[in-house]
């Protein structure tokens, strides 16, 4: 069972049935004195739903009637993950950078806008940097394949529990690989795909996705015709720095054409 700030609040106001799984089911809860009684028997306190309230960029599991965080730290990474609620889809946070954009709409409504981008995504569809899967979920409703890769191990255990990833695992059409994207398209055959979805982690955290060589990649596993959307955020756009500039040099050095700039990103062709 997972909670968030929302439904603490709800318990907290009084309400009697709730979401334990973020928002896709809903369950009954009684109250006991400053206990709450779930339906499995376990028990969370005033005071822990008070705690959780007050953490509201986190998720949290219901264990032995305690609360757990859906958090990690890696010590080779040096990165601190967590399952972040949005009273929609929840994001994942990577030391306090989210992997969607949450301000301004949905993560539900950010894939969706992202998605847009390759219609009618159809064919075999590549998706460079997995995340909470949500790219890959999508694109497999039109897709006849969707190739989906993750490179983070710590990732992939969030994936596991977030209620609104488990298409990755379930869905026939989407061939899920745990493994390094910059290393691992130089085996894919030429030709490959019909349509690419890059959306890589920010530049300093991901420095050779955004690489010449990588863009070569691309551009040679993607069929003559196909559609490329690159998401790139506009990071240093406070300070007037364009970084989309020299990734567009880039793509078009790799070979790819009728390069726009388009929301957070670009779109080209082969």
């Amino acid at each position: 069972m997972i909670i968030s700030y929302n439904e603490a609040g709800r318990l907290l106001e009084g309400k009697k049935e709730i979401s334990l799984d973020l928002g896709i089911t809903y369950s009954k809860v009684e109250k006991e004195g400053d206990s709450f009684i779930f339906e499995d028997g376990q028990r969370l306190t005033e005071k822990d739903l008070k705690k959780i309230v007050k953490k509201d960029t986190m998720c949290f599991f219901i264990e032995n009637s305690s609360i757990v965080p859906i958090s990690s730290f890696s010590e080779k990474t040096n990165k601190f993950y967590k399952l972040v609620p949005t009273g929609s889809w929840p994001t994942i946070e990577l030391s306090g950078i989210r992997m969607h954009v949450t301000k301004s709409m949905t993560p539900k409504e950010d894939t969706e806008k992202k998605i847009s981008f390759v219609q009618p995504c159809t064919g075999k569809v590549l998706d460079t940097c997995t995340g909470l899967g949500y790219t890959a979920i999508m694109a497999s409703k039109t897709a006849d394949e969707v190739y989906t890769y993750e490179i983070d191990k710590h990732v992939v255990e969030i994936e596991k529990v977030n209620p609104y990833s488990k298409g990755l695992f379930n869905k026939e059409k989407i061939v899920r690989h745990e493994g390094d994207i910059f290393l691992e398209i130089k085996q894919l055959k030429t030709e490959f795909f019909d349509f690419e979805i890059h959306d890589p982690p920010r530049v300093a955290l991901s420095t050779l996705l955004y690489s010449q060589e990588f863009y070569n990649q691309l551009f040679r596993v993607l069929k003559k015709g196909g559609k490329l959307y690159h998401y790139t955020g506009d990071p240093g756009s406070k300070r007037g720095l364009d970084v989309r500039d020299g990734i567009i040099k880039r793509l078009q050095t790799s070979g790819f054409k009728q390069i726009a700039r388009v929301f957070n990103g670009i779109t080209c062709m082969k």
